[in-house]
């Protein structure tokens, strides 16, 4: 009652390989030669690759160059001023990047919602397209970063979103 064609199954085993050869080229070329085969289904390199070492190096030098080497000095170059206008004070460039903001009346909107504890319904899409409906208070917004941080009245629990993930909103 033995059958001939017994099922095959399929193994998969975690091996350390050593190979001795010149340069780690070499030896990740013939590692891949034996693998290569037709009995060895698959197979994934984990560790032990170290190709791109010479371009990491050339970075890194040159990195290290840059922060070393100081520029000659230029002082009998004439540049002009960039800038001719007053100096500015923080407040006024953070001011004129809220005028740069496409979001800038959203943001406003939700300040309002956040003074007034109003409750509100977020229509989110998410990663992948999933959408959500949120009912939800605002806890606190944060437009140079992008975020918000609203209560979801439902579940009980704090999300954070960015405020590109928000399709439209009802204010109740």
């Amino acid at each position: 009652m033995d059958d001939p064609q017994k099922p095959r199954r399929k193994f998969l085993f975690k091996v350390d390989i050593l190979i001795e050869e010149e340069t780690n080229g070499l030896a990740l070329e013939t590692l891949l030669h034996l693998l290569n085969s037709d009995k060895v289904e698959d197979y994934q390199v984990k560790e032990g690759v170290e190709l791109g070492k010479k371009i990491e190096y050339a970075l890194k030098e040159a990195i290290s160059k840059r922060h070393v080497k100081p520029f000659p000095a230029a002082s009998h170059l004439k540049v002009p001023p960039e800038n001719t206008e007053a100096p500015q004070t923080p407040g006024a460039k953070g001011a004129r990047r809220a005028e740069s903001d496409p979001h800038r009346s959203i943001w406003e909107e939700m300040k309002k919602c956040q003074e007034n504890n109003s409750l509100l319904r977020l229509s989110i899409v998410k990663e992948k397209g999933v959408k959500l409906s949120m009912p939800c208070r605002i806890i606190n917004i944060d437009p140079p970063s992008g975020n918000l941080s609203v209560y979801h009245v439902d579940e009980k629990k704090v999300y954070l979103l960015q405020i590109n993930e928000i399709d439209d909103f009802e204010i109740s």
